[in-house]
């Protein structure tokens, strides 16, 4: 029996992309989903699957005949999911009503329909053979998520709504499912780039570093005994100031500028 096989949502961008190729460097079997675009590079260790994430029968036909019984430990990472810039009014900030129907769609649907088939069929392959085979679900998530912002707001939502689901299934099988969010400051991929094409760069993250700075505990072998954990992967900004989560003015002024909408 293998050790690990990792499942990684968004395969195709820079973070999906960056993971797959350093797991396969290590001689781990990865399934790389891909939605439209193809990885820039091959490896007998990575197999490609085209699927449509938000789409439970697509997720069932493509993974029926994949053999993910065949590992002891089964890592699934998502790293899919857009924000957007929502000023909701401002200066007079409107509540939020509701999440944003795309940036629900692109974080928190393709996330949860693979998590729910992995947890079933795991659980009844586990009770079947009297086996442990370990579940580990894995997330990309923002440092700020935890401050929700008010221009990112619903971005913060959707992250929120995935590590609940995450923990609720450490919570309830805690002998064979654990839990990790890797929250991230800003990094250089291209959707972020999308929604503030005038950032200044200079101190994001790279995707390779968040890889370099996240595989180590990734791929550790940790049930309830530790359960769901939480990492920060930060590039310190030297010009950093206290509070600016809760400055409405700041976060304005700085998403404005770098978004383009002003």
């Amino acid at each position: 029996m293998k050790k690990y096989l990792v499942i990684i949502a968004g395969a195709a961008g820079e973070i999906g992309s960056s993971y797959s190729k350093a797991l396969s460097d290590k001689d781990i079997d990865v399934i790389a989903i891909v939605r439209n675009k193809k990885l820039p590079f091959t490896s007998p260790l990575i197999s490609e699957v085209i699927c449509h994430l938000d789409n439970k029968k697509d997720i069932e036909s493509k993974f029926n005949n994949i053999s993910i019984e065949n590992y002891q430990e089964i890592i699934y990472i998502h790293t899919i999911g857009v924000d957007k810039f929502d000023p909701r009014g401002y200066p007079d900030v409107q509540p939020m009503e509701t999440i944003d129907p795309e940036v629900y769609a692109t974080n928190v649907n393709s996330f949860k329909y693979l998590m729910r088939y992995l947890i079933q069929r795991i659980g009844l392959y586990n009770k079947s053979n009297k086996n442990n085979t370990q579940l580990k679900i894995a997330m990309i998530g923002g440092v700020a998520d935890k401050h929700a912002p008010f221009v990112i707001e619903s971005f913060c939502e959707a992250k929120y709504i995935i590590r609940q689901y995450i923990q609720s299934q450490v919570n309830i099988h805690p002998e064979w499912v654990s839990g990790l969010s890797i929250n991230v400051t800003s990094t250089l991929t291209k959707s972020a780039l999308e929604v503030r094409p005038h950032a200044d760069t200079k101190y994001w993250l790279k995707p390779n570093e968040v890889v370099e700075r996240s595989i180590e505990i990734l791929l550790a072998n940790f049930t309830n005994r530790d359960g769901y954990a939480e990492i920060d992967i930060i590039k310190e900004l030297p010009h950093f100031i206290q509070g600016y989560y809760e400055n409405e003015q700041m976060l304005y002024d700085k998403w404005s500028k770098e978004t383009g909408i002003n």
